[in-house]
């Protein structure tokens, strides 16, 4: 054969391959290939949700089992949270009284519903003062209730009168750092937060930085009122900059309760009034009580 006769011969197989690969039976093929793929990644994707769906409802049902249980030993005395803004007591209390099967009442919520504002448009056209009084009359009207979970505002500790009501139940302090608390806070929304809406230091919006420097400002003068939490609990987590998940503060809170529990009721054991035969004195001298008999010579 001549150079030309291979070339053509080459050129044809080549524009045959070309041809081959490009014909519809191989397009079909692949065309199979890629579906199966796809049916595949979509039965694996389906299968890690349904095993992440039943993991998290196994995970809910003993966390209910648990709170139940706890809340037995509550005998329908209320929680009220306290805590610093971005500390999560809106979303924590909702799942903390769904765990006990208590209601939840928000304070900031029911200030919406009686005067038809937000906290912050309260702040802004009231004053703090007027927003104050009207959160220390709205929690005076929950605190009658029992089996219920309140959030509470960051602030409503401020006020002495307040403890009055507090201590109509078991105070929970949710707790973490300010980083972690400025962050939430930033996510959430600054416009929400009243005492930061309308005070950005001069600045168009507000940082991490300047809202540390509100928190640390506020824990400053409400520190030790925090402090008279009858329980704390924190927020943070070793491998989380957000912070613990809702569930395991919630776990947290649960176990916390029933240690208080538990230790209260060996408290309320030792100011009981004592009931005939409680009491027992054994004299290691032997003065008391009749003397043992002498034994003869």
């Amino acid at each position: 054969r001549t150079d030309f006769q291979t070339r053509d011969i080459m050129s044809s197989a080549a524009l045959a391959a070309r041809r081959a690969v490009a014909s519809p039976s191989t397009q079909c093929s692949a065309s199979t290939q890629t579906l199966k793929h796809r049916v595949i990644a979509t039965r694996r994707a389906r299968d890690s949700r349904r095993a992440s769906s039943a993991s998290a409802s196994a995970s809910e049902s003993a966390q209910l089992l648990r709170g139940r249980t706890v809340a037995n030993k509550l005998a329908d005395t209320s929680l009220f949270l306290i805590g610093i803004m971005g500390s999560g007591k809106s979303t924590v209390g909702a799942s903390l009284a769904k765990a006990l099967g208590y209601n939840h009442l928000d304070t900031d919520e029911l200030i919406k519903s009686v005067t038809k504002k937000t906290p912050s448009e309260l702040f802004a056209e009231a004053g703090e003062s007027e927003f104050r009084a009207i959160e220390s009359m709205i929690l005076a009207e929950v605190a009658a209730y029992k089996r219920c979970v309140i959030s509470t505002g960051g602030g409503i500790v401020c006020e002495k009168t307040n403890w009055m009501h507090l201590h109509n139940g078991v105070t929970v302090r949710l707790h973490g750092d300010s980083e972690l608390l400025a962050r939430r806070v930033l996510a959430d929304g600054v416009e929400k937060r009243p005492l930061l809406s309308g005070d950005t230091s001069g600045e168009e919006q507000p940082t991490i930085d300047s809202i540390v420097a509100k928190i640390n400002a506020l824990l400053e003068t409400r520190e030790t009122m925090y402090k008279q939490a009858d329980i704390t609990v924190p927020l943070g987590a070793r491998d989380d900059a957000d912070g613990a998940p809702v569930d395991v503060v919630v776990d947290r809170l649960l176990t916390a309760l029933e240690e208080r529990v538990e230790a209260d009721a060996v408290q309320n054991k030792l100011h009981n009034e004592p009931r005939e035969g409680d009491i027992t004195v054994t004299d290691p001298r032997g003065e008391l009580g009749p003397r043992p008999e002498r034994p003869g010579p």
